[in-house]
């Protein structure tokens, strides 16, 4: 049946121009949720297209008006959309969706998709010879209050809301600015969005983890120019702080000014230093059925950690493991498409926990890296057994590649992590209740 129903935007009751007219019916092909419904309803009531064409056009448009002189009257739906362009949470929300498309049609697809139940309950609920369904729906469509349709706004605008925030989250998890998201890009993520709550669980706990990740990087650029851009002169503007103090207190007073005679004293260093080439960032991450519960946490925890490696322009790499390993993933300098992200969020593997294979697997990755001073993050909510002779191979390489590991244990009270055995090839080991608390690791 839906191969029959030929969807076009081509009446209006509003003042909308033929090109943005157009554009509508551009969107309903690019949209397949913008589709979908509007096929949906059509099946009820012919003609719904147009009801929604000149619902987005009410959102997106800066100042839609009703038509002074129609030379095509439609009845069907003229009532409704001159209530809505006079109610009061439409005004209000207009401000947010004017000039904005994938606003409005988000908010275009949310009245549809009332409108059609409204149709379906009304369908339900009186028996009716079917030649007169059209009068019926039209009718109802010029009853609605406007108590109903403020209602029908409001409860579409946190639903609007969320999924622009989350396609948002997810399509700049790449790296990309909101503005760079090409529309169609938009509308794929919007219907993925739709049927994956754990995706868009994701995308907000990205969200969480990026301001932390910005918070504690730039607490150390300010530390490292602190730390490396120290030289020693008499420039009294570009003193120390502990030089000046050193010159407050009587007893060093006397070995400062001498020091400052000779040009001795510590002072900031404007030139500051080239950065060196440094090695990949690997995490190892524990995906055994124990992690279930915080499944999401990590998946963004991760991204949160590449957002990272994209901005220093090091290899990155995801090492999933439980039983066995899981899917290695290797973006170089940090570089990485939505999809691929998407890819990541939706796996898991579940099972038991052992430690030798991600830890072998990350040896294999720093071998082959060009680079030294590399940084593992190793993840884990369990326990498992590593020889002796493996720890020692993993020491020795930590030497030779001059990489360092960090352990992040999550701890609570139905996990029971042996420390000793991450003590034994972790150069510190972070405990934590959650991921949110692990902070520490975005100071790479």
């Amino acid at each position: 049946m839906e191969s029959n129903i030929r969807l076009l935007y081509s009446h209006s009751i509003l003042n909308i121009s033929p090109l943005l007219q157009q554009r509508f019916n551009e969107l309903l092909k690019m949209a397949k949720m913008l589709n979908n419904i509007c096929i949906e309803g059509e099946k009820l009531l012919p003609g719904f297209t147009n009801i929604i064409g000149d619902s987005w056009y009410a959102f997106f448009g800066r100042h839609p008006k009703i038509r002074e002189q129609d030379m095509h009257p439609i009845k069907i739906h003229d009532t409704f959309i001159y209530k809505l362009l006079r109610n009061e949470e439409y005004i209000r929300w207009h401000e947010l969706t004017k000039g904005d498309e994938m606003f409005s049609v988000l908010t275009a697809i949310g009245m549809a998709e009332q409108l059609k139940k409204l149709l379906e309950n009304e369908r339900s609920q009186t028996i009716v010879v079917p030649l007169h369904n059209h009068n019926q729906f039209s009718t109802l469509l010029q009853n609605l209050n406007d108590s109903t349709i403020s209602t029908m706004i409001q409860r579409n605008k946190k639903k609007v809301s969320n999924t622009q925030k989350s396609i948002i989250a997810v399509g700049t998890m790449d790296g990309k600015k909101r503005e760079e998201i090409p529309l169609l890009d938009q509308f794929e993520l919007a219907e993925k969005l739709r049927n994956d709550k754990e995706l868009r669980k994701i995308a907000n706990l990205v969200g969480r983890f990026k301001k932390i990740v910005l918070k504690k990087q730039k607490m150390k650029q300010k530390q490292t120019m602190e730390r490396n851009k120290i030289t020693v002169g008499q420039e009294i503007s570009r003193l120390l702080p502990a030089e000046m103090a050193n010159y407050m207190i009587p007893n060093r007073k006397v070995d400062f000014l001498r020091r400052f005679s000779e040009q001795q004293t510590f002072i900031f260093d404007t030139n500051g230093k080239e950065k060196k080439g440094r090695g990949p960032i690997i995490i190892c991450i524990d995906e055994s059925s124990s992690m279930t519960s915080i499944k999401e946490q990590s998946k963004a925890f991760c991204i949160a950690l590449l957002m990272i490696a994209r901005n220093q322009k090091r290899d990155f790499a995801i090492i999933p493991f439980a039983t066995k390993l899981g899917e290695v993933k290797i973006f170089l300098k940090g570089q990485a498409t939505t999809q691929e992200l998407i890819e990541f969020s939706n796996s898991f593997l579940g099972g038991g926990t052992n430690y030798e294979h991600p830890l072998r697997e990350s040896l294999d990755i720093l071998l082959k890296s060009e680079f030294k001073k590399a940084d593992v993050l190793f993840v884990t909510d369990g326990s498992s057994y590593l020889s002796s002779s493996f720890i020692q191979q993993f020491l020795q390489a930590k030497k030779e590649k001059q990489f360092e590991c960090t352990a992040i244990v999550l701890t609570n009270f139905y996990n029971a992590v042996d420390l000793t055995v991450v003590k034994k090839f972790s150069d510190r080991v972070i405990e934590v209740g959650e991921l949110f608390e692990a902070d520490e690791a975005f100071a790479l």
